[in-house]
């Protein structure tokens, strides 16, 4: 079964959501972007770095995110590249709906979307344990994934059922 993402109302790919969690309103797969969405992604995606480099900006600053009082974390919002690029992400991802193999709009609690070649420059950045066998996904391996906590469980996911995984030639 296939989920369609729109973003200010174009397409912008779709996705089997083929992996599910104990919770089952959460689900995941990867995500094929339409050239729409290609073009979009990197507006999309990129949360954990700009996170990471947000986390940066603090520490080389001696300071604690806990300790921050409402005020300063605005400041450092508005007025650090990645800040700004915390916002711009949510900015964007507001406006993206998805849609239920049958049509209908599902209500979303949260999205995120993630570029692999981000995750593997990453990984190697924070030297993670996992970055090794991240780098060795092979090159033709799917490059995006999404993956969403809808608002309402899914007639599909109420049920049990796991979506059809067929391929999309992309």
């Amino acid at each position: 079964m296939t989920y369609t993402f729109y973003h200010c109302g174009v397409l912008l790919g779709e996705s089997d959501l083929e992996q599910s969690s104990s919770n089952p309103r959460q689900r995941g797969g990867v995500f094929w972007p339409t050239p729409y969405g290609v073009q979009l992604f990197p507006r999309l995606s990129g949360m954990l770095t700009a996170a990471h480099a947000l986390e940066a900006h603090l520490d080389a600053n001696g300071l604690s995110a806990d300790a921050l009082e409402t005020s300063d974390i605005e400041v450092l919002f508005e007025t650090t590249p990645a800040g700004q690029k915390v916002i711009d992400i949510g900015r964007m991802l507001s406006d993206v709906e998805i849609r239920a193999p049958d049509g209908r709009r599902l209500e979303i609690a949260s999205i995120a979307f993630s570029d692999l070649m981000e995750i593997q420059r990453l990984t190697r950045d924070m030297q993670l344990d996992c970055a090794e066998r991240i780098a060795d996904v092979p090159p033709d391996a799917p490059r995006y994934i999404v993956s969403t906590t809808l608002r309402h469980e899914t007639p599909a996911s109420a049920r049990g059922r796991q979506p059809d995984r067929f391929r999309r030639g992309h």
